[in-house]
Order: C-alpha cells, then sequence, then structure tokens
C-alpha cells in the first residue's frame, strides 16, 4: 500500500511539472511562387568547352502564386559560387530574404543544371527565429542580358517554412 501511494504521488507530480512546461507549437507556411532577379557575374577562370569559375551577386523579388499570397512582394539578395564543367553547372550560396513587415530569413542554397536548387533556412528575424524551411526551384526563363556580365532570369519555388509559435 506504501508503495503504490508513492507511485500515484510520483505520477501526480510528474503530470503537475508537464503542464508547465512550454510547449512550442510550430506553424508551417506553404511557399509557393515565381522569383526573377538580375545577377553580376565575376569571372575566375573561364575557357570555353572546358571550365567555368566564378561568382555572382544579384537582387530580385518573389511574387507568390499561393492562394495565401503568404510570401507576395518578398525581395532577396543573393551571393554565391558557380562552376561549369563537363557540361554540368553547379552553384552554391546565400539568400538574404526580406519580408515586407521588415522581418529577414536567410537561406542556404546549391544546385545544378540537372536537378535544380535547394535551398534551407539557417537564420530568421523576428517571427522567423528559429524557423525551419525547404525550398526548390527550378529556372523557368532566362533573357538576354542587358548588360555585359549579368544574367536575368525567373524561378519557380515551392516550399515551406515553418515558424516557432
Amino acid at each position: 500500500m506504501f508503495y503504490r501511494r508513492n507511485w500515484i504521488a510520483g505520477i501526480v507530480a510528474v503530470l503537475g511539472l508537464v503542464m508547465f512546461v512550454p510547449v512550442a507549437q510550430a506553424q508551417r507556411q506553404i511557399i509557393e511562387g515565381i522569383g526573377c532577379h538580375s545577377n553580376t557575374n565575376t569571372v575566375v577562370q573561364a575557357i570555353p568547352g572546358e571550365i567555368y569559375v566564378g561568382t555572382f551577386e544579384g537582387k530580385g523579388i518573389f511574387r507568390s502564386t499561393h492562394e495565401s499570397k503568404w510570401a507576395d512582394n518578398n525581395t532577396y539578395y543573393q551571393v554565391g559560387v558557380i562552376k561549369a564543367a563537363g557540361g554540368k553547372w553547379t552553384w552554391n550560396g546565400y539568400s538574404k530574404n526580406l519580408r515586407t513587415d521588415g522581418d529577414i530569413v536567410i537561406w542556404e542554397f546549391s544546385g545544378d543544371s540537372v536537378s535544380g536548387t535547394t535551398s534551407k533556412v539557417i537564420y530568421g528575424t523576428g517571427k522567423f527565429k528559429g524557423a525551419k524551411g525547404e525550398m526548390k526551384t527550378r529556372q523557368i526563363t532566362a533573357g538576354k542580358p542587358v548588360v555585359e556580365g549579368t544574367t536575368q532570369a525567373c524561378q519557380k519555388a515551392e516550399g515551406w517554412i515553418e515558424l516557432v509559435k
């Protein structure tokens, strides 16, 4: 009987403590849309048909196609490195996305000319502090460079971001 009373008291104590442990609930938002940007390219080495190594820096805007319009009119700044060899292009870099409310989300990305680009959230401010997310993009159009050493393109994006509440 003494054993059973201690066991019940222990369970009640644990349940009582668990009630006061804050439980973080996540809020998932869908990202769907088109991002268009202009990049300025700097060549490190280029030998036509053999290798291209360079950097890029660019700015763009995102238009949401999702019914919530949750990520509509976000602007972004991106930097990275790019390499072409054997007919395949690869790249990686970082993107700073500025939301219309002033919050910032930093994405790390990598990709190639075959599979597209995968991005993951690595930092956020405001309601994006501690957020997680993943996004996949693929190029849907590119224009003739308006200025030598630049590229202009649009990408279709699909993904999600999870905000910690």
